[in-house]
This record gives structure tokens, sequence and C-alpha cells, in this order.
């Protein structure tokens, strides 16, 4: 098992070192530098991400740095979320404020309005004619004509501000929540993914129990990419994706861990549980024919091949992940279309 382990470790890092030297390659031939964001974009470029083959071939004009950062900032950057939620906490802030003053506005016109009343009954109490109570009591009720419109004109901008509080609230949840999804296949992001799974390793440390990880690979992703298109590459991951998510229940939680590599985290489930889901979902995935929606054509089944580790007590995550990923490679190695549980760790 530890030279199956090896070897699939050696696959990743060979994979990982062709990749790179086609990203400094291309680089090199765009004549752009080298800093960390223009690389991890061609990274994941090479590495197949749908949406960001997808983005730079139909992108029309030169790739320089200025394009390439529009890329990033869309595709890989957080800016564009945190800007989002930015404005719309400003936003906020400036309605709880309106709010505010209108609530200090009633509050003053309510103290002026008894004071009013004070002077008015003291007015009363010294009025000699007819005619002089006539005039205290229609300048009382003009007033009160007075308060009562300028309430009513309260009262509706006070609605109004409230309205447009529930709505910003409602689009800052909506903001945090697609800022964890992933765009394509509607699934947990990468982000959401790594928060959850340091959540739960740290509850499991704290109260024990079971815990455990599938790292999912679609076998020939990319022949699939290159033969019929990017168009028919993302219809491949969605009908995944959905798979995926009808196969699991409860607190499971199912991530797009990058590419063509999912990932479905089990609290609560035994090792030997977590094989039977994970050879449930390659049964039900291979059982699905893939048909081009533009052309109708059957262009056959796909399949999985997937990776089980349980988490080990005091285990990090990083080795956690890695054993899961190991799992996963000798599954391909073996042929693919298949589950393999991870070893444990060593030591």
């Amino acid at each position: 098992m530890s030279d199956k382990k090896t070897t699939s470790r050696s696959d990743k890092s060979q994979r990982t070192g062709d990749i790179s030297r086609q990203v400094l390659a291309r680089i090199e031939e765009l004549g752009l530098k080298p800093i960390p964001r223009v690389y991890e974009l061609w990274f994941r470029y090479f590495q197949a991400d749908p949406e960001i083959v997808r983005a730079i071939d139909a992108h029309q004009g030169p790739l320089d740095e200025i394009s390439c950062h529009k890329f990033y900032k869309r595709y890989l950057s957080e800016t564009a979320v945190d800007d989002a939620i930015k404005k719309i906490s400003d936003q906020l802030h400036q309605a709880i404020n309106d709010i505010a003053a209108m609530m200090n506005s009633v509050k003053l016109a309510t103290s002026e309005f008894g004071d009013t009343l004070v002077e008015v009954k003291d007015e009363i109490e010294n009025a000699e004619t007819l005619e002089s109570l006539s005039e205290v009591i229609s300048g009382i009720v003009e007033y009160t004509k007075q308060m009562v419109q300028k309430n009513q004109k309260l009262e509706v901008q006070l609605t109004s501000s409230l309205i447009q509080v529930a709505d910003l609230r409602k689009s800052l949840d909506n903001v945090k929540k697609e800022s964890m999804m992933d765009d394509l296949t509607g699934l947990a992001n990468r982000k959401a993914f790594d928060k959850q799974i340091h959540d739960w390793v740290e509850e499991t440390n704290i109260l024990g129990g079971d815990l455990c990880l599938l790292m999912l690979d679609i076998d020939h992703f990319k022949e699939f990419n290159d033969a019929y298109g990017h168009q028919t590459g993302d219809q491949i991951l969605r009908l995944v994706a959905r798979t995926l998510t009808d196969g699991v229940k409860g607190r499971d939680l199912t991530a797009r861990f990058g590419g063509e590599e999912f990932a479905i985290i089990l609290p609560e489930t035994s090792l030997p549980d977590s094989i039977k889901l994970a050879e449930a979902l390659r049964r039900s995935l291979e059982n699905k024919e893939v048909i081009n929606k533009l052309t109708n054509k059957n262009l056959g089944r796909l399949t999985l091949s997937v990776g089980v580790a349980q988490y080990i007590i005091g285990e990090s995550i990083t080795d956690f992940i890695e054993r899961a990923d190991a799992a996963m490679y000798e599954a391909k190695n073996a042929g693919r279309n298949q589950v393999k549980a991870a070893a444990p760790p060593a030591g």
C-alpha cells in the first residue's frame, strides 16, 4: 500500500510540474510578469478550470497585465465579494442612522406637543370670554392636525426605512451565501469546504466520533473537454454535482474542490458506511448517459475514481485531505471507476 501511495503522490507531483512548465511558458510567451496572481490564473487555466478556460478562450484582445488582473479579480479574488459586503454594510449603517434621526424627530415633536398642551391648559384657565376660549381651541385643533400629519409622514418614512433595512440584510445574506458557493455547479466552493472541515475536525478532536472524507475525480474529464468543448465540460460538471447532491443527506457537505475534483465531508459516518456511500455514488453516475444538449448526441457514460479516509484524532487537516487524495489516485492507477480506502497515517 505504501508503494502505491508513493506512486500516486509521484504522479500528482509530475502532473503539477507539467502544469507549472506550461504556465511559465505561457507567461513568457505573453510577455507578462510572473507575479503570484498571474501565475495562479494561468495555473488554474492549465488545470482546465471551466470558468477560467471559457473566459480566457472567449476573450477578444490582448492577454496583457490588465486583462489578466480582471480575470483574476473576477474568478479568483475575494475582492469583489468584499467590496459588495462593504457597500451593503455602509448602506445599512446609513439606513440605521436615518431611522435613529426619525425617532429623535418623533421624540422632539412629542415633547413640543406636550409643552404646547401645558400652555393651552393655562390659556383655557385664563380665558375670560367665549371668543378667547374659541381662539385657544381653534389653535390647539390646528396644531393637533399638524402634529398628526407630521407623525403620519414620519411613520411612512420609518416604514420605508425599515423595509430598506430588511432588503439590505437579505442582500448581505445572499452575498455571503454566494461567496461560499461554486457558481457553475451550485455546490459549496473551496472556501466553504475549508471552513467546514476545520470546524468538524475541531469538533471531532473535542467530542470524538467518526468523521470521513471522500475525494472524487471525474475519469478522463480532460478528454471530454478537449473532444466536445467547454460547454459540454460544464454540463458534465453540473451532472456530477447533481448526482452527488442527490446521494448525500443530513449534515454531509458536498463541495467542488477544484477543476473536475469534488469532495464530500461525512460527519458522524464510519469508514465502512462511507465506503458504501462512495460505491453508491460511483454506481449512480456510471448508470447515467451523457447527452450533448446542443447535438443530442450520446457521449457515453461517466465514471468516478474515489478515495475515502477516516479522520484520526490529532491528525492535521492537510494530512487528512492528502490521505483521501492519495487513495483517490490509487483508484485511478488501479484502472479508474472504483473506490479505495486510505491507509492510516504512518506511525
